[in-house]
């Protein structure tokens, strides 16, 4: 028992005056509970309570305590109770953490239509290509692509965040169309810093897996600006779907390749610990995982 149950039950003993009677409400025996005074007794060096066979009265020193305790223990009830009633409804603050371009694209819209199911919950989402620190920066969940580094930290995958691979007509028109991965080694590529290993490009087809080295002209960072660069005809890029569908379905660009499957990646929410998780972080997670249906 820690000393906010001790002064709890040295609360309730006060009050009901029967170790009998306190111990029932604490779910504790007689015994252990007048222990559990002796205890607390011995560690502010003071007799609290006067014992005779019929009853249990309350000594000076006793009953300074109480009327120190008794504010402070309701206070902290009303604080511990409110805490655990925000958890189990959908109402609070939520801070949620996300890459720029993926929050941007594809995070404003089930995040505004989880606020219209959920009216009460009040959404920050802060977009950073950064690593932020979930706990130090008290981020309720962070929502991210690609492969997860080993951490302390607790993962649910989302949906899958397939690649594919572009380029612009004018450009296929000028350099040739690459049909194999190996083709690329001729070709300028657009390269994305904020990829992991932004000059190696890994493909798969039937099973067989492939990585090529490629090189180019362009760096930068950003899914978005990868895909408007290949629009604009500065090379071949590798760029995650949800990025390049508009441009492939209005024609900008080409999809390359596609019997080989660039490197999968998986859009996962990560967060501190599952243990107390509050209610709307769960919610929010599992309203991502059905809006997305398995696929970015």
């Amino acid at each position: 028992m820690d000393r906010i149950d001790a002064l709890r039950l040295f609360q309730a003993v006060a009050e009901l005056e029967s170790f009998t009677r306190a111990a029932e409400r604490h779910s504790l025996t007689p015994g252990a509970a007048s222990k559990q005074i002796s205890a607390l007794e011995e560690r502010m060096q003071a007799r609290l309570l006067e014992r005779t066979t019929r009853s249990v009265r309350l000594t000076d020193a006793g009953r300074a305590l109480l009327e120190r305790v008794r504010p402070w223990l309701t206070e902290y009830e009303a604080i511990e109770h409110g805490l655990a009633a925000d958890n189990a409804a959908a109402a609070g603050f939520l801070r949620v953490a996300a890459p720029v371009d993926f929050g941007s694209a594809r995070l404003i819209e089930p995040v505004t239509a989880f606020m219209e199911q959920w009216p009460s919950v009040e959404v920050r989402l802060d977009l950073s290509d950064r690593m932020v620190d979930l706990v130090d920066e008290g981020y309720d969940l962070a929502v991210r692509l690609g492969h997860l580094p080993d951490s302390s930290l607790i993962a649910k995958r989302l949906a899958d965040a397939p690649m594919t691979t572009i380029a612009s007509p004018a450009w296929l028109e000028a350099e040739g169309t690459p049909v194999h991965p190996s083709d690329l080694a001729r070709h300028s590529c657009i390269i994305d810093r904020n990829r992991p290993a932004p000059n190696l490009w890994r493909f798969e087809k039937d099973g067989v897996k492939t990585d090529v080295k490629v090189d180019g002209r362009l760096s930068l960072n950003g899914a978005s600006a990868a895909v408007a660069a290949a629009c604009a005809g500065a090379g071949v890029g590798c760029v995650p779907s949800w990025a390049a569908r508009a441009a492939i379905a209005d024609g900008r660009v080409v999809s390359l390749m596609d019997d080989w499957t660039p490197e999968a990646r998986e859009l996962w929410a990560v967060f501190p610990s599952n243990r107390y998780l509050a209610h709307r972080v769960r919610l929010f997670v599992d309203f991502l995982a059905g809006w997305f249906k398995g696929t970015v």
